[in-house]
C-alpha cells in the first residue's frame, strides 16, 4: 500500500498519476510472479497478492517475504527515477500474515473473482495498515516460518481493527 496516496493523487495531474501507478503495478506484479505469488487484485493504490493459493507449497511464507523485500528494493530503485519524470517518490507499507484461509470464486453470476477470505487475510491487511513507509510488518505465524532466512525485530503487540485480542508484529 502506498503511504499518503490520497494527498499525492490530489496534487498530480490524472494522466501522470495513472502512468506512475501503471509503472508501479507492473513492477510489483512481475516481482510477485517471480516469487510464485498470485496477484489477487489492485485496490486503489494497494496490491493484494497471495502465496499458496490456489496451489500451496512449503515455501509460501518464504516466497512472500522474499517478494516483499524485492518490492521494497524495486520501489527504492524506481524512486531514484521518479523525480526526473516530475513524479513524487512513493513509500510502501507491506503486511504479511500466514495461515489457513478460504479460497475460491466469489461474486455474482455477472462477475466472479478468485480471492481469499478469513482471519489471516484480515490480519495481513491490518498489519499493512501498521507498516510505515519502507516497512514490512509480519505476523507471528509468518515470523515463525521465516526466522531462519529473515532478520526480524518485534514492534510489539497491536490491537488491530476488528480483533478482540492483540496481535504480535
Amino acid at each position: 500500500d502506498i503511504r499518503s496516496f490520497t494527498s499525492l493523487a490530489e496534487r498530480m495531474p490524472p494522466d501522470s498519476l495513472i502512468a506512475m501507478l501503471n509503472e508501479h503495478f507492473t513492477a510489483l506484479t512481475k516481482i510477485i510472479f517471480q516469487h510464485g505469488g498470485t496477484l489477487d487484485k489492485f485496490v486503489g493504490d494497494e496490491v493484494m497478492a497471495l502465496f499458496g493459493a490456489p496451489f500451496p507449497s512449503d515455501d509460501d511464507a518464504r516466497n512472500a517475504i522474499e517478494a516483499a523485500v524485492a518490492i521494497q528494493r524495486e520501489n527504492d530503485a524506481l524512486n531514484g527515477q521518479r523525480p526526473g519524470r516530475g513524479w513524487p517518490q512513493l513509500h510502501l507499507g507491506i503486511g504479511v500474515n500466514t495461515g489457513a484461509v478460504i479460497a475460491g470464486y466469489i461474486g455474482s453470476p455477472e462477475r466472479m473473482d478468485f480471492t481469499v477470505l478469513g482471519d489471516h487475510v484480515n490480519i495481513a491487511s491490518r498489519l499493512c495498515s501498521v507498516a510505515k513507509g519502507g516497512q514490512i510488518v509480519i505476523g507471528q505465524s509468518t515470523e515463525a516460518l521465516v526466522r531462519d532466512i529473515a532478520e526480524t525485530r518485534s514492534i510489539g503487540s497491536h490491537l488491530l481493527k476488528g480483533k478482540e485480542s492483540s496481535v504480535d508484529a
